[in-house]
């Protein structure tokens, strides 16, 4: 079954996934916002994309469930969730109205997808000496549900010189962004930290590697300060033996 479905799937990296919490820009696009949510009182919402260059640029939307398995994103074919208009031309400086409409009855938990912006190339000639880059933007769309929320369940070991591994799994029914990791020894002493912008989906498992300055033994205490879209969350955890015995989430 998991076989069948990743044959479906399209596992991404788009050429721009930029999440910040203002406007996405590649080149010449600008979008607003950056981050779509879903729910039952409000099932439609509207994204703004702008044409930064001199000339005109077509666009094709197109959306798909979002799934994680072993660290990795997997997307198929959706139609839970309507983008209209599906292909559209924006004049050199204009503006289009997307709307995202749901239409997929909700669950316990939040389901989410992702929908990509994709520039369709037009008749116009190169000019000689350049290759034009067509751009491809994705963006995160969450169905939320009432009550929500993500819960992350965290492991650690030292994974090599100077680096310290993090196993995470998302127990909750809600997804959580992961912007920073810091982390200290139990009397507060600063080991390092990690800039990073990782969604972790419900049910989904994470590694993420940060570089250490000083070595921390097995059975030792670390605290680790997450900063999410959820808050900082914070956590003491036990520094196990070794990946051969914690590898597995």
């Amino acid at each position: 079954m998991a076989q069948m479905r990743a044959q479906k799937s399209i596992c991404a990296a788009a050429v721009a996934a930029l999440l910040m919490p203002a406007t996405v820009q590649a080149a010449s696009l600008k979008v607003y916002p950056v981050r779509v949510v879903l729910t039952a009182n409000e099932p439609v919402q509207t994204m703004k994309i702008q044409n930064g260059e001199a000339a005109p640029v077509r666009v094709q939307l197109r959306v798909f469930s979002w799934h994680q398995e072993n660290g990795k994103d997997l997307f198929e074919e959706t139609r839970d969730v309507l983008a209209n208009p599906g292909l559209f031309e924006i004049a050199a400086g204009g503006e289009q109205i997307a709307r995202f409409g749901l239409r997929t009855n909700l669950g316990a938990a939040e389901k989410s997808y992702r929908v990509f912006l994709e520039e369709i190339p037009d008749s116009r000639p190169s000019e000689p000496g350049k290759v034009r880059t067509l751009l491809r933007i994705s963006i995160p769309i969450f169905a939320s549900v009432p009550n929500a929320a993500g819960r992350l369940n965290w492991r650690t070991w030292a994974s090599g010189p100077g680096t310290q591994t993090f196993s995470v799994v998302n127990q909750g029914t809600a997804h959580v962004q992961i912007n920073r990791l810091a982390i200290m020894r139990a009397d507060g002493m600063k080991l390092g930290a990690s800039d990073l912008s990782a969604y972790l989906l419900p049910g989904a498992s994470q590694k993420i590697t940060v570089k250490i300055d000083a070595p921390v033994h097995p059975g030792e205490l670390v605290k680790l300060n997450a900063v999410t879209d959820q808050g900082t969350l914070t956590d003491v955890l036990t520094n196990e033996a070794g990946p051969h015995e914690a590898d597995h989430l």
